[in-house]
């Protein structure tokens, strides 16, 4: 089975620090935090191939955001890890099918405007103010005829109500993940959900036991109201009051049982 770009990232980045992450983010904010957000950064500003032949053009400049005492606490013990991260960057775009054209860069910024709970990845083309690159349009990626979710929900069991309202949520028992579900046969790491045009997608991030959709088992799959999705022993069923089964261009990408 091949390795989940994410989940490959997020072990050679503890590879890579050690224990830096527990250290000196005290659990704040995890290796994972760091390549969800990487990977994010590049899909939303990836750059048309040339005449449009090849894959999407991952873009070459990373700046990460962080609260000044983590960035400051970070660079002092490992100086070298824009340029060690830059080296995964490039590993990373070429397993999610984006090429590179320059060799990436990453800078550490410190930012006073966050706390030590958050972190921010921009990303862009270091050739974009000379004319030689463009961001991928919009409309190549999105369906047809999107519709923005209205009150989108995640009811978990019969007893429990998730709002659902960030860009990138993470599912699983583990205590870091946006959505925490206390079953033994659900794994660390389980699910992730991204909006993207207006509606969410849901992904399984290499889980053990896998993800069944509508009693389909499944890797990504656009989610549907009243979509019945089933992890370990937790039935959960997403809900939209806009109908996001309306939405043309359904993604559903089916694993064998």
């Amino acid at each position: 089975m091949s390795v989940n770009p994410i989940d490959k990232l997020e072990c050679q980045l503890e590879t890579l620090t050690e224990d830096a992450f527990a250290r000196l983010f005290r659990r704040t904010i995890s290796a994972r935090d760091i390549a969800v957000l990487l990977l994010r950064a590049i899909e939303d500003n990836a750059a048309p191939p040339a005449a449009n032949r090849g894959k999407p053009i991952a873009p070459d400049l990373y700046h990460i955001h962080l609260q000044p005492e983590i960035a400051d606490g970070f660079l002092a013990e490992y100086p070298d890890f824009p340029v060690r991260l830059a080296r995964l960057i490039i590993d990373l775009s070429e397993e999610s099918g984006f090429q590179l054209t320059a060799e990436p860069r990453v800078v550490l910024l410190r930012n006073e405007a966050l706390t030590a709970l958050q972190t921010r990845i921009t990303a862009e083309h270091s050739a974009l103010a000379h004319g030689e690159t463009a961001r991928m349009p919009t409309v190549n990626l999105a369906p047809q005829h999107p519709r923005e979710t209205s009150n989108p929900l995640l009811h978990i069991g019969d007893l429990r109500v998730v709002p659902l309202g960030k860009s990138i949520i993470n599912i699983g028992r583990e205590r870091g993940n946006d959505i925490i579900i206390p079953d033994a046969y659900i794994s660390r790491h389980h699910l992730q959900l991204r909006k993207r045009f207006g509606a969410y997608t849901l992904f399984d991030v290499n889980s053990r036991g896998g993800t069944r959709v509508n009693d389909s088992a499944v890797a990504e799959h656009r989610l549907q109201n009243g979509d019945v999705i089933n992890i370990g022993h937790t039935t959960l069923v997403y809900s939209d009051e806009n109908d996001a089964s309306a939405i043309d261009g359904t993604t559903q990408i089916l694993l064998s049982d």
